[in-house]
């Protein structure tokens, strides 16, 4: 089930270049949207727990997973509603700097111990585990485990990981079960429909509950015309 469609950016710095301001990233109505189907999926479903965990990943490097993660964490953070802690295991802090103007990060663990500060009224937030960082990413699913019952009674209202491209290897498949969503990106265009479809049916079979953002759309009609169909549509 597609949750998202995100188009292709062609400004400064390239297709999916970052802006030079998070206030203005050109992708925030997207990321906005996402948040809204996101939000209306859970009450669809009558998830009331907090928090809810939700994992962002993709099928390769450079599909947008980690400027999806952090916008859409965000983008939860300004509703007003509580804090959103979002969670870096794919080892590139780029563009969750980016939406945290910077900002230093700590581990997981550092984050479930100290929770969430009111530092201005702050309701994001960023913990990062790098593969060089104790035992590593690469033993996380052993110590999730242990963490999970931290996670549950946590003050976050939303936790966002940015996870590894899903593969029999990563340890995205091994930590999809413990989340309410897991969402998958992919590059339209560019992402093979079969490989698509094992990495969705790996995850299905974790027993993870799977949904697709379709990144970096184009149109081949002018906005115009798009509009008037689906407008007869």
């Amino acid at each position: 089930r597609i949750l998202g469609a995100a188009p292709s950016l062609l400004g400064p710095g390239g297709p999916g270049g970052e802006p030079k301001s998070a206030l203005q990233h050109p992708l925030q109505p997207f990321h906005e949207t996402l948040r809204d189907r996101l939000i209306a999926d859970f009450d669809t479903r009558g998830l009331t727990h907090k928090p809810k965990l939700v994992a962002v990943t993709g099928l390769g490097r450079g599909a947008g997973v980690s400027t999806t993660a952090a916008g859409l964490a965000r983008s939860l953070s300004e509703t007003g509603e509580g804090s959103v802690l979002l969670v870096n295991l794919a080892g590139s802090n780029g563009s969750a700097h980016h939406f945290l103007h910077g900002r230093a990060a700590g581990s997981l663990e550092d984050m479930l111990t100290t929770g969430p500060t009111d530092r201005d009224g702050e309701k994001l937030f960023l913990a990062a585990e790098q593969p060089g960082d104790g035992d590593g990413v690469r033993n996380l699913p052993r110590r999730f485990r242990g963490l999970v019952p931290r996670l549950k009674t946590s003050a976050f209202d939303y936790v966002i990981f940015d996870m590894p491209p899903v593969s029999q290897i990563s340890v995205t498949p091994r930590l999809a079960a413990f989340m309410d969503l897991v969402l998958v990106v992919v590059e339209a265009e560019r992402t093979d429909r079969d490989v698509a479809r094992r990495a969705l049916a790996l995850l299905e079979a974790s027993g993870a509950r799977a949904g697709v953002v379709l990144n970096r759309t184009r149109r081949y009609v002018p906005a115009l015309l798009h509009e008037d169909h689906l407008a007869v549509s």
